[in-house]
């Protein structure tokens, strides 16, 4: 028995992370190779991007729903997910006039930033008991792969420095867009997490 919760504990995080990584590259060679559409707006990747963005925003706003005492600290983590998903739509969106992301995205943030600061008094309290959760450790590492690491990892200079010649820009789009993949996988398994122990708590 408790052979078997050492390995819930220890092994099943890793199958998880293990199986949805292993996923990148599936997904990266069909957008390559298959739909041949260099892992741009329209690719899997960038579906995939969006779905797990979305996951996020509704699980968190699902806990302001549930959590009344720390709905403020809810609405704001979902309104800040609902700022990421509305930029990786820019494409869509510049279609109405280009750059147009940036108008519904502020206004978004700032809705959500003002119902937080008027409605915070246990906004703190909810995030350091939210800060000692799993879910918090999966985000936040999604969260560093996703704005840091992919950025500087992913910049084109870097890798013209380091390939001269035979530098190609599809090269330095796939390895951003695996990494950026790879981030926001954390941030859908914390996600994940974060309305099973919602639902744990419900049952309680």
């Amino acid at each position: 028995m408790h052979f078997l919760q050492l390995l819930k504990l220890f092994l099943l995080p890793l199958v998880v992370v293990g199986a949805l990584s292993a996923l990148i590259p599936v997904i990266m060679k069909t957008d390559i190779l298959v739909l041949k559409n260099s892992m741009g707006e329209t690719s899997i990747t960038e579906f995939m991007q969006q779905f797990m963005l979305l996951v996020a925003v509704v699980v968190f706003y699902v806990n302001a729903k549930v959590d009344a005492k720390g709905r403020a600290f809810w609405i704001l983590v979902a309104g800040f997910f609902g700022c990421m998903f509305l930029r990786e739509l820019d494409h869509y969106m510049d279609a109405i006039v280009h750059g147009f992301w940036f108008y519904p995205t502020m206004a978004l943030a700032i809705a959500t930033i003002v119902y937080a600061l008027k409605n915070g008094e246990h906004m703190v309290s909810t995030a350091i008991d939210f800060k000692k959760g799993h879910a918090y450790l999966f985000i936040f590492i999604g969260l560093v792969i996703v704005l840091i690491f992919s950025r500087v990892f992913g910049t084109g200079s870097l890798w013209e420095d380091l390939m001269m010649d035979n530098y190609d820009r599809l090269y330095k789009t796939i390895i951003q867009e695996s990494l950026e993949l790879f981030g926001y996988f954390f941030i859908f398994i914390g996600a994940c997490y974060q309305a099973w122990q919602l639902k744990r708590a419900k049952a309680e």
